[in-house]
């Protein structure tokens, strides 16, 4: 499913891994904060560790069309990717 945002609205994408491998998840268009408990650090992508959550903060403030993914091509090519889409 995309995910649709407003634009100037602040994102928290909570990404899971449930699985044993990590996952490089890239975010196309967007730089966002990593929220940890030591602070924030900028990123555009985010390696989710197995049996993990990461949380990537960010404002919607570069309207289109971006890809989220897994940057380990052969978990994107097998469905770990979707659309991150703006509202009219």
């Amino acid at each position: 499913e995309p995910i649709e945002v407003d634009e100037g609205e602040w994102v928290a994408l909570d990404i899971t891994n449930e699985t044993m491998m990590w996952h490089p998840v890239h975010l196309h268009g967007h730089t966002g904060h990593l929220v940890t408990a030591a602070g924030g650090v900028r990123k555009d992508n985010v390696n989710v560790l197995p049996m993990a959550t990461q949380t990537l903060m960010f404002q919607a403030n570069n309207p289109g069309t971006w890809m989220l993914h897994c940057h380990n091509i052969y978990h994107a090519e097998s469905g770990m990717m979707t659309t991150f889409n703006y509202l009219k």
